[in-house]
């Protein structure tokens, strides 16, 4: 009998699979924006203690990355705000939204009505 016809032994890992090319893209992305941000970290850090042309100068530096990150992120961007609400859905969100606090308001007015009705049954310590 084969090895291959026996099986794998318990104690093997399957190799990860192959990536797809939208995974290895969002990875790459990934790794730029942790580097970048990592980047700018650094920047505000050494911004510290320094003279006023220099903080300007590291901030100019600052700008250009997050220009760069932006950038990098602008697919991920689009392809999400493609999805965005419509104008009526934010319409309709925003009546639902009314309609709660109003209900809301009602009850807590109805709260504080019974809590005042029952303080003066409480006894008083």
């Amino acid at each position: 009998m084969s090895q291959a016809s026996v099986g794998q032994p318990s104690n093997l890992l399957p190799l990860r699979p192959v990536p797809s090319p939208q995974e290895e893209r969002a990875v790459r992305a990934a790794k730029k924006v942790r580097r970048q941000l990592s980047l700018l970290q650094g920047y505000a850090d050494l911004m510290e203690g320094l003279s006023p042309q220099q903080n300007l100068q590291i901030l100019q530096v600052i700008a250009e990355k997050t220009a760069e990150l932006t950038l990098s992120l602008r697919p991920f961007i689009a392809a999400a705000g493609s999805s965005s609400p419509t104008i009526a859905e934010y319409r309709t969100a925003r009546s639902r939204n009314r309609q709660l606090m109003g209900e809301y308001r009602l009850l807590l007015k109805s709260l504080r009505r019974r809590l005042d009705d029952a303080r003066p049954a409480l006894p008083q310590a």
